[in-house]
């Protein structure tokens, strides 16, 4: 179970690298210091976790049109906490709603899209993701 874990754990971080690894000023190196920098943010006793470190997937995603429908929707096809990586620009955001066109049933795809290129384009910094919120592994985007 442990091996399983760590196992779970190396897999995330090497997609979130890879998702970032085209995203622009994003290289391997700031890729691999970001977590290191957010744990040496953590007040002391913190047990290691880092003090903005969101407590669950939802807190991932801010509030604002389009949230609650990206959280009841997404998860229903694959790891809700994927759509928050990656920092993809508008165009890609496009291109997966137009992907999306024949999954997404009971949800307005152009407001979860529009809320998904607004909250997580490459204009903004990548949000604080756990490890453990992308256990599972996140499909390729």
């Amino acid at each position: 179970m442990l091996i399983r874990k760590i196992l779970a754990v190396a897999v995330a971080g090497l997609l979130l690298a890879a998702c970032e690894a085209g995203a622009p000023g994003v290289t391997s190196e700031t890729a691999a210091a970001k977590p290191a920098a957010a744990s040496a943010s953590a007040p002391p006793g913190a047990s290691g976790a880092a003090a903005n470190e969101p407590k669950t997937v939802a807190d991932v995603f801010p509030p604002g049109p389009g949230r609650d429908q990206v959280l009841n929707s997404c998860g229903n096809c694959h790891n809700v906490a994927c759509a928050a990586i990656g920092q993809r620009n508008a165009l890609r955001w496009d291109a997966l709603r137009d992907g999306h066109k024949e999954h997404m049933q009971g949800a307005d795809l152009n407001v979860v899209f529009a809320y998904l290129k607004e909250n997580f384009d490459d204009r903004k910094p990548a949000p604080v993701v756990p490890p453990r919120f992308l256990e599972g592994g996140c499909t390729p985007f």
